[in-house]
């Protein structure tokens, strides 16, 4: 019984080591928000990041809260949003470069598996808490936090639609 208690507790502690090791929550996004306005680096992987976080966002509340959840489309149409207004940055201020239909698509599928990679991160997370806790991001400060401030990114880009 003391073997197996033991077994639980070392469990439970990887589990809760392994969470906290995420480096999506070692690392918030305010960080790389703070950099952005001066780094063109920072600026990509902040619309990067905040675009994976919605688009994990819409696909949990849809998966896992309730099935055609209101809020799941709104932010999904949130990520791409993003994700369009980080190609068009690319092509126009980055590469300097004229903006053309056939330029954006190579830009927004260059794009996309590093947005892809943040989302996974970020809907494995939601789904973690949503088994142990019943909610996607209440209970979980750093996320709840990231959430936040990628809402207030988006509204500085985009203005309050």
């Amino acid at each position: 019984m003391k073997k197996l208690i033991l077994a639980l507790l070392i469990f439970l502690v990887s589990i809760s080591s392994i969470k906290a090791e995420d480096p999506l929550v070692a690392d918030p996004i305010i960080n790389h928000l703070r950099l952005a306005m001066e780094d063109d680096k920072e600026l990509e992987y902040s619309l990067k990041r905040c675009a994976g976080l919605f688009l994990a966002s819409g696909t949990a509340l849809h998966k896992l809260v309730e099935e055609n959840h209101p809020d799941a489309q709104q932010f999904v149409d949130l990520g791409e949003e993003l994700m369009e207004y980080l190609a068009k940055y690319q092509i126009i201020v980055i590469d300097s470069s004229e903006l053309t239909q056939e330029a954006f698509n190579k830009t927004y599928r260059k794009n996309i598996e590093e947005v892809q990679r943040m989302n996974r991160s970020y809907y494995a997370r939601m789904s973690d808490n949503f088994s142990t806790s019943g909610t996607i991001i209440e209970n979980d400060v750093p996320l709840g936090d990231d959430v936040f401030t990628c809402i207030g990114f988006h509204e500085q880009i985009f203005g309050d639609q």
